[in-house]
């Protein structure tokens, strides 16, 4: 990297026998199929960085076919970005990167609830914290539910008694009153969308314009310029 003039901070770790023990068994893999016992962390300052650093890492090291993910260009629902690529080391071990901003490692680390509070300029109390927590342990183990209405099913639960939380189709997190309806939602973001809003899909279905929006739901606001 810096050969490259590429500023980083690089972490390193190595997986503990019980947590290859533990994935094995949960996932039902061969110690083969684990591909992070050894992992490293790199952070940069800007993601044109991020992408010229996997470049980098894949002409030193052969990369390993389908353990690539980019999660800058498609971030996950909680927010998460980063890039994930395994390669084969120079003693042809399995080594996992992970390469992201410093931006990006903070939400990683805080998760959705620092996220939310810093873009609706709130502060948080403990119960809140707990509260988002749970939403980003829920969403981070999205994957782990084979049904999809089974996910949402555990997604939409009433939180606080006076408020609803829901999901803009990127993922961000927005909050109302209870009483709320895609109305409301399109107002709060823009005031023109709120004006030549014409209809909207809540978790993929399209729902009235009355509905009542429920925590987890994802709302999708369709709109028509008025002549």
């Amino acid at each position: 990297m810096d050969e490259h003039n590429l500023k980083c901070e690089v972490l390193g770790r190595y997986k503990y026998y019980y947590s290859i023990y533990k994935k094995m068994a949960s996932q039902n893999l061969e110690f083969e199929e684990v591909y992070d016992i050894i992992a490293f962390r790199i952070i940069l300052d800007t993601i044109p960085q991020c992408y010229e650093a996997l470049g980098l890492i894949h002409s030193l090291w052969k990369p390993v076919a389908k353990k690539f993910k980019d999660y800058i260009g498609v971030p996950k629902l909680n927010m998460y970005q980063s890039l994930h690529t395994t390669v084969i080391g120079p003693f042809g071990e399995r080594i996992e990167m992970q390469i992201r901003t410093h931006e990006m490692d903070k939400v990683a680390k805080s998760g959705i609830a620092a996220h939310w509070s810093y873009k609706e300029g709130r502060r948080f109390d403990e119960k809140m914290n707990k509260t988002f927590s749970w939403i980003q342990d829920l969403v981070e183990h999205q994957e782990d539910f084979g049904d999809p209405d089974e996910f949402l099913e555990n997604v939409r639960i009433d939180l606080f008694p006076d408020e609803v939380y829901v999901f803009t189709p990127r993922g961000e997190i927005k909050s109302f009153p209870r009483g709320a309806t895609p109305v409301d939602f399109a107002y709060l973001i823009h005031t023109e969308v709120g004006n030549q809003c014409t209809g909207a899909k809540v978790n993929g279905r399209i729902v009235p314009l009355q509905y009542e929006l429920k925590t987890g739901d994802t709302v999708e606001i369709f709109t028509s310029k008025k002549g």
